[in-house]
This record gives structure tokens, sequence and C-alpha cells, in this order.
């Protein structure tokens, strides 16, 4: 006759975990997943130095001041005009001449206070022989940026501007090769690229 098995050969209980416990366990995860909650990503640019040289791909750009100028008019008939302008040195790392407005001048992203000139943003390369827009590579250029201020506007006492930055695309034909925006998707749309903000002191000169 066979002796019955003194074992327990019944299958264990469920070990029962409490759900807050779970939840708990499952934040801590998260929050180690993340890096913790501290380090979340910040999502504000980060902030430029002016005089810093800044690296926007085609140039290399220094912030040198910002100042209220009056222009004269070109003749008698005319009204002079106010201008918020920004000094810039920028060198042109590029193998070819750039335009000191369309590739230059609309790395500025955006100007806060926000100015709006009826004429669009103005930029100027001054030489001995008259105003340009070229950029010469590889040597370091004075360019004059400047934002009209319509009658009556109060200058602002600083600026802060949001610099972006150009890349440059190789494609398989020339037409598509060349210096362009650097742009990033956000919210399912393509962007151009903050490298930062810098912000402005303005001198308010006479006139202003």
């Amino acid at each position: 006759m066979t002796e019955p098995s003194s074992g327990d050969n019944r299958p264990p209980r469920p070990v029962l975990v409490p759900a807050v416990g779970l939840v708990l366990a499952t934040g801590i995860g998260i929050t180690a997943l993340l890096g913790g909650l501290n380090d979340a990503p910040d999502p504000n640019p980060p902030a430029l130095k002016v005089a810093a040289e800044i690296d926007q791909g085609q140039f290399k750009t220094q912030f040198v001041e910002g100042r209220v100028t009056v222009v004269k008019p070109d003749t008698t008939f005319g009204d002079p005009k106010r201008f918020l302008e920004l000094e810039v040195k920028v060198t042109n790392t590029g193998e070819e001449t750039a335009d000191s407005g369309s590739a230059f001048a609309s790395t500025l992203l955006k100007i806060t206070p926000e100015i709006k000139p009826k004429s669009g943003v103005i930029s100027i390369v001054p030489t001995q022989s008259g105003p340009s827009r070229q950029l010469q590579p590889g040597i370091p250029t004075k360019v004059l940026v400047r934002y009209e201020l319509e009658a009556g506007v109060k200058p602002p006492e600083k600026v802060t501007i949001d610099v972006g930055k150009r890349e440059y695309l190789k494609g398989d034909f020339t037409p598509a090769s060349g210096w362009v925006t650097a742009n990033e998707e956000k919210d399912e749309k393509q962007v151009p690229v903050v490298l930062g903000q810098i912000t402005i002191p303005v001198k308010q000169g006479e006139g202003a």
C-alpha cells in the first residue's frame, strides 16, 4: 500500500500587491527613465552674450551694440527717419559672396518688443564707395541692421533677438546645393532652428 505524500502539492497562492504600490513603483520608474523631475528640457532658447562670437553655420557673428539713429533724406523734400539700428560684425564662412539681407538678416528670426517696419528690415554693409550688401568670404565685415521706427513711437531700452542658423545642403544637382535656413520639426511643422536669444541694450542717442 502506497503511503500518502506528506508534501503540499497545492499551487501557491498569488501575492497581492496593493494598487497604490504599483502606481508608486511605476511613477518612480518613469521618473528615473526621464532623469528626474528637475531634468525636464528647458523650452526657452539659451541666452547668448553680447560681443561673444556666435556660430551660425554660414556666419560667425558678434553683436556689437544697439542704438537709435536718425537718417537724413536723400533729397530736400523727404523727412528724416528714425531707426533702431543693430551693429553686427559678420564673417562669411562660405566660399562665395553672401547677401547681408537675404542670407544674414534672415537669421534674425524675431525681435522683442516687436517692430514691424513698413519697408521691411534693412541691412547695409558700409564701404568707402557707398552702401553695399556683399559679405565676402573670410572677411570680418560690419553690418548695420535697421528697423524703422514709426513717428511718435518711443524706442525700447533693450531688444531681444531670436538668432537662427544656416546650413549647407549638397544635392545631386548644382541648383539643389547651397546655404539654407536650418529648420526643425515642431508640432508637425518645419520651423527655423533658434540657436539662442540675445538681449541688446539700445542707446537712445540724439533724436530718440
